[in-house]
């Protein structure tokens, strides 16, 4: 679904470039018309095949780049991100985010470098760390070149409940610490970011908080589908792929799916894979290594949850974390 969507003086106008990033078909950003005020609800992908298509979109939709009055971010990604500094450059308009976002849209030195730390000992704990090195390697060219990859303008905070000219924002972590959602309860109209996709959750990605310790996404997610599960929600404009309408069904099928790896990791514990790296080979074979950032996410998350549920511990052994079985799913 591609069309314009509108219900009195509110539209939504979708910017759905396609893509293979990650699969996911496309990248979507939404321009969001309350009256005579525009939003721009993300900000796609930094590179110039994005930035035409943006533009040209906007043409079609007989929209001016100084109609936009503001740009909400739901998360930090840079598939997010992509058009915010080039925008401000020549219209300086607010940029609201999460607060958690701030310190990463900004590349904040100590951010950067507690982030450095963390998933080094992350890794190595798990005993993955010879999957890690392009990763790192990724992190600590971020870390030398900030200036070119951060956001310039300044981000206003958006605080849970907060309303922005129709939009509240809702706080859904999960995907990733920082991920909001915007409801406009009027018309129920979810900006849903990454939070759900049509074809149920993305990937929970291991973080840490403001003081560097690991946060348990999965278990993160499970909160916010259930918090989002109490808004009268008609259309869901997601991130990725396609717009959609059946949230209740996808939000079911994404718990679903969370109890069904569960219980698939802890079987695999019983069989006698005790460490993150032999979870990996068994559950994903070759996939462990070429997609390692989503994996070994997958792998720890859903550990933090099976020992949050007693149904396996931790044991530290020959310098690594190792998982036994104490009681079935």
């Amino acid at each position: 679904m591609d069309a314009i969507l509108k219900i009195g003086d509110k539209a939504v106008y979708p910017i759905i470039f396609p893509s293979d990033y990650n699969g996911l078909g496309s990248i979507n950003c939404y321009v969001y018309q309350n009256g005579n005020d525009y939003t721009l609800i993300d900000a796609g992908i930094e590179n110039e095949e994005f930035e035409q298509f943006f533009y040209r979109k906007l043409k079609e939709y007989n929209i001016e780049i100084t109609q936009i009055t503001r740009i909400i971010l739901t998360h930090f990604h840079n598939d997010h991100i992509g058009v915010v500094n080039q925008i401000t450059r020549g219209h300086p308009i607010p940029v609201y985010a999460s607060e958690i976002a701030i310190p990463r849209l900004k590349c904040e030195d100590d951010y950067l470098r507690q982030k450095l730390a963390f998933y080094y000992e992350l890794y190595e704990q798990y005993g993955v760390t010879e999957f890690s090195h392009e990763r790192m390697a990724k992190m600590e060219n971020t870390l030398r070149n900030k200036e070119q990859v951060m956001l310039h303008p300044t981000i206003i905070p958006i605080e849970e409940g907060q309303q922005i000219e129709g939009l509240r924002a809702v706080t859904a972590p999960g995907h990733s610490p920082d991920s909001i959602c915007l409801f406009d309860e009027e018309v129920g109209w979810l900006f849903a970011g990454d939070f759900l996709l049509g074809t149920g959750m993305t990937n929970a990605l291991i973080d840490h908080d403001d003081l560097g310790k690991l946060t348990n996404p999965v278990t993160q997610y499970i909160h916010s589908i259930g918090k989002i599960k109490a808004y009268p929600v008609q259309y869901v404009f997601a991130g990725h792929g396609a717009i959609f309408r059946n949230l209740d069904e996808v939000m079911e099928k994404s718990l679903s799916k969370i109890e069904y790896k569960l219980q698939k990791l802890v079987t695999k514990i019983r069989e006698g894979h005790h460490t993150a790296k032999q979870l990996g080979v068994a559950l994903y074979g070759a996939r462990f290594a070429k997609y390692f950032v989503f994996t070994v996410s997958e792998i720890v998350g859903l550990a933090l949850l099976a020992e949050q549920r007693g149904l396996i511990v931790r044991q530290w052994q020959d310098k690594e974390w190792c998982f036994k079985v104490i009681r079935h799913v």
